[in-house]
């Protein structure tokens, strides 16, 4: 599609090249990540990879059907650091702390987002960031398609009222905003 009609991308761009978006993220092994709406999994699977042999990463979502999925994906690849947490859409649900909360095209869903990321923080180590990557309102067609993108300085301006700090942008995914965030 033309620039000037789709500048934001689409889900296929998002997607396009999972491997380059963990690589900026520096996922080690032994880590704890959270994949809030993981989807199926193309982000999830590969973080479970990076934080072998001792890291954990929770798959997050309201729908069973989709966690019940990925365990299945996990099992297929002989991937044991996988744990699923059936989601509360008003807060952060996870056993364990985190160093890093990864958010792939679910910002715009949440309900009330400052109060989600600042209950977040809860659940963060010293140290730890949240890295959001969302679709942009570019374009005519992402203009019209506005409730599944949002504007990079709304999301910036919640999460630094939810006490948080933008410590990093990446520009790795066409017509999307990738950035991290660290807790003040």
């Amino acid at each position: 599609m033309r620039q000037w009609l789709y500048a934001a991308g689409t889900r296929q761009d998002r997607l396009r090249d999972p491997d380059a978006v963990i690589a900026v993220l520096d996922v080690r092994a032994g880590m704890a990540v959270a994949d809030l709406g993981p989807g199926a999994g193309q982000f999830t699977l590969r973080l479970a990879r990076a934080v072998e042999p001792d890291g954990v990463v929770y798959a997050i979502d309201t729908n069973r059907r989709t966690l019940d999925e990925l365990v299945s994906a996990a099992n297929e690849r002989g991937i044991e650091t996988l744990r699923t947490v059936p989601a509360r859409r008003d807060r952060l649900g996870v056993p364990g702390q985190l160093d890093l909360l990864f958010v792939s095209a679910v910002y715009h869903h949440l309900p009330d987002q400052s109060r989600y990321f600042a209950g977040a923080r809860t659940h963060l180590r010293s140290g730890a960031r949240v890295a959001i990557l969302e679709s942009r309102r570019e374009g005519l067609l992402a203009r019209w398609l506005a409730p599944h993108a949002s504007d990079p300085r709304k999301v910036q301006r919640e999460m630094e009222k939810s006490g948080y700090r933008l410590v990093a942008t990446h520009d790795v995914v066409r017509g999307s905003w990738f950035a991290e965030f660290q807790a003040d």
